[in-house]
């Protein structure tokens, strides 16, 4: 996959975004990272710089973008990591990419597929809504789950939950 790979789809306007997440279910979370193979036992070492939400057909890719200060959201029907330098990088250096399955962590015991019930976008003056670039982005799943994904952390998205979505409201609020 080389560095100057295409973005995976155009920009969504956020209304269709938010037309998708409330017509499927979420299936699953999957973050990308490197197997690290130097040890006695490999490690997983994330590197989520792109997160996935799984829905029944496709997935929405997001994507820390702007130096880490916003989050890109785009409707992909399938996942890749194309487009990414660092991806591209890891895999010329030889390196092995994988996902995790973060689903079963973040929905609690028994759950496969969750409708949204909740969709909090999050803006500021950077956000493009009408090219689907927002600020952070929280679901509230049926289960009453809360995922907050947040691209200022300094490692790509932090996949966080309701008290992070307070704590950040509380530090930085929902305003331009």
């Amino acid at each position: 996959m080389p560095p100057s790979s295409p973005p995976p789809s155009s920009p969504v306007p956020w209304s269709t975004i938010e037309e998708v997440l409330r017509q499927q279910y979420v299936t699953d979370v999957l973050v990308p990272g490197r197997i690290d193979r130097d040890e006695t036992i490999p490690r997983f070492a994330a590197q989520p710089l792109v997160v996935f939400v799984l829905l029944d057909e496709g997935a929405l890719r997001l994507e820390s973008v702007g130096g880490y200060g916003q989050l890109e959201v785009r409707v992909v029907d399938s996942v890749t990591l194309n487009g990414v330098e660092l991806f591209a990088d890891i895999e010329e250096e030889g390196d092995e990419l994988a996902f995790a399955s973060q689903g079963e962590q973040l929905f609690g015991d028994s759950w496969d597929r969750l409708r949204c019930t909740t969709i909090r976008p999050f803006t500021d003056a950077g956000s493009k809504p009408d090219e689907g670039v927002l600020k952070c982005l929280a679901l509230e799943l049926e289960s009453r789950y809360w995922l907050f994904f947040d691209p200022t952390w300094p490692f790509g998205i932090r996949i966080g939950n309701a008290e992070d979505m307070r704590r950040w409201e509380r530090e930085y609020g929902d305003r331009p």
